[in-house]
């Protein structure tokens, strides 16, 4: 998959770029462009602006200017001029920050939470037990509803750096907690799919609530449990959730 921010480079050394895509081949259909000139040489070449260790939150001047080998161009055309189509890139690259690292908190995106790593903040039984039914309601359908909601390229640069800095903490039953907590990364989302609910409300909030509080819930089929510190060692155990919740409403 192709990087934030990928641009094309053209005749000129002149920069395009989309408000829609980082894809090379989804901007060089949008805009229409040609891959190679009438004697078969290749017309443009595609390009990328990055930080080289992919923390996204770092100033634009620290991002590499990188050609994309696997992009579209096997070649550099005779008219292309590096200093020139990097000058011209950079700058486009404000312009293309300004509608893609909009919507996103991208400085915690690229140095996230990680509720395993924070003294767990107090939380009495009953608001656990709330938590945890609210929580139940909405955790199966977090993944495909962030996925559908998000852009490619955001939600796979969020996704991976914020499974790497908590992904070896947590199991397959608990994933649904890091799709919520990268849920509230994108305050820009209005209307997060399959889900009704009032305009800029979060509805893994329940989720949310709990991984910044220092707990990610886990459910094996009959028992929630709350898990917490450096070890994700289980503090709640919450059975027959139904039953429960009624008898401590």
């Amino acid at each position: 998959m192709c990087k934030m921010a990928s641009m094309i480079v053209v005749p000129k050394n002149k920069a395009i770029h989309s408000d829609k895509t980082d894809s090379h081949h989804e901007i060089i259909s949008e805009f229409n462009l040609r891959e190679m000139d009438r004697v078969g040489k290749p017309a443009l070449v595609p390009v990328e602006l990055y930080p080289d260790d992919d923390d996204y939150s770092r100033p634009l001047s620290e991002w590499g200017f990188h050609i994309d080998t696997s992009g579209v161009a096997a070649e550099l055309p005779d008219w292309w001029d590096g200093k020139k189509a990097e000058a011209a890139c950079r700058a486009r690259l404000k312009e293309w920050a300004s509608v893609a690292l909009s919507g996103w908190n991208v400085k915690e995106a690229y140095h996230p939470v990680h509720p395993f790593k924070m003294k767990p903040k107090k939380l009495s039984r009953k608001s656990a037990l709330v938590l945890v039914k609210d929580w139940d309601s909405v955790g199966a359908s977090v993944w495909a509803s962030v996925w559908d909601s998000v852009g490619a390229s955001a939600r796979a640069s969020v996704g991976a750096s914020v499974r790497d800095s908590v992904g070896a903490s947590v199991g397959a039953s608990v994933r649904a907690s890091v799709w919520a907590y990268m849920s509230s990364l994108f305050p820009g989302v209005k209307k997060w799919q399959y889900f009704d609910h009032k305009p800029g409300e979060n509805p893994f909030q329940p989720g949310i609530d709990l991984w910044r509080a220092g707990y990610v819930p886990s459910f094996d089929g009959k028992t929630w449990r709350l898990h917490a510190g450096p070890q994700a060692e289980v503090v709640y155990e919450i059975q027959a959730l139904a039953e429960r919740l009624r008898g401590e409403g």
